[in-house]
């Protein structure tokens, strides 16, 4: 453990080993496997099944911990964490083809990945304060989608880290920008307790992490579908 913010992702490649993925779910808690059967689309279904056992995973070979250790429990807003272990500190985010987990052991952190797509004013008004939105309205139409999706993760990023979030409107945070740190402010304060990055990623989609200021880099993790589900199963000591 350090104070290292890892991210680690998973690409939802298409042609994986369907039976391991079966054999794994089959190991999941009751809950999880509801939640992925109320998906009709066959995606949805198997982005929520690698958010559950990415997490686990992560939590696991972090920690030194075995599957059976694990228990989640959720705070007051609802933001999950992981039972007995407070320096461990975690975030997921899914879209399109990816799901992603964030970690650090110095305090909160958010991750939040979304995939670029176009960028409609009455969203970006419900999205942004009033300085933002005439900042973005001001901008060429070629640079708005993408302007669009890198503050939007930005700010989401934030509110998933101190675990509120939709209690916080979208309107009432803005991002800060001092050199090359951005910072979130509230009502005109800002909050110097988290600085955000946008992370170079996937070309189609926008990824931005807030994390402590302690939290000196990013360090990234890829893994395929069959990789996360080996891991998990090589971890299995017990059926839930």
């Amino acid at each position: 453990m350090n104070d290292i913010a890892a991210i680690y992702a998973v690409y939802l490649e298409r042609g994986y080993d369907s039976a391991a993925f079966r054999q794994v779910l089959e190991l999941l808690p009751d809950d999880v496997r509801r939640k992925a059967a109320k998906y009709r689309a066959e995606q949805d279904a198997r982005r929520e099944t690698v958010s559950a056992v990415l997490k686990r995973v992560v939590a696991c070979e972090r920690n030194g911990i075995s599957l059976d250790q694990t228990e989640w429990i959720r705070g007051e807003y609802g933001k999950p964490s992981l039972k007995g272990y407070p320096d461990f500190h975690f975030n997921v985010s899914h879209a399109g083809d990816w799901v992603v987990c964030a970690v650090s052991t110095e305090g909160p952190i958010g991750v939040d990945v979304e995939r670029i797509g176009k960028a409609e004013p009455e969203v970006a008004h419900m999205c942004f304060s009033h300085k933002e939105y005439e900042e973005w309205r001001r901008l060429p139409d070629r640079m708005r989608d993408e302007s669009f999706y890198e503050r939007w993760t930005l700010k989401e990023s934030y509110v998933k880290a101190i675990g509120r979030g939709l209690t916080i409107p979208l309107t009432d945070v803005e991002t800060e920008e001092r050199g090359n740190v951005i910072y979130i402010s509230c009502q005109g304060l800002a909050d110097r307790e988290f600085q955000l990055s946008m992370l170079s990623f996937d070309a189609e989609y926008k990824l931005a992490v807030c994390k402590p200021v302690a939290d000196r880099v990013n360090e990234f993790q890829y893994y395929t579908i069959d990789e996360i589900m080996s891991r998990f199963l090589e971890l299995t000591v017990s059926k839930y």
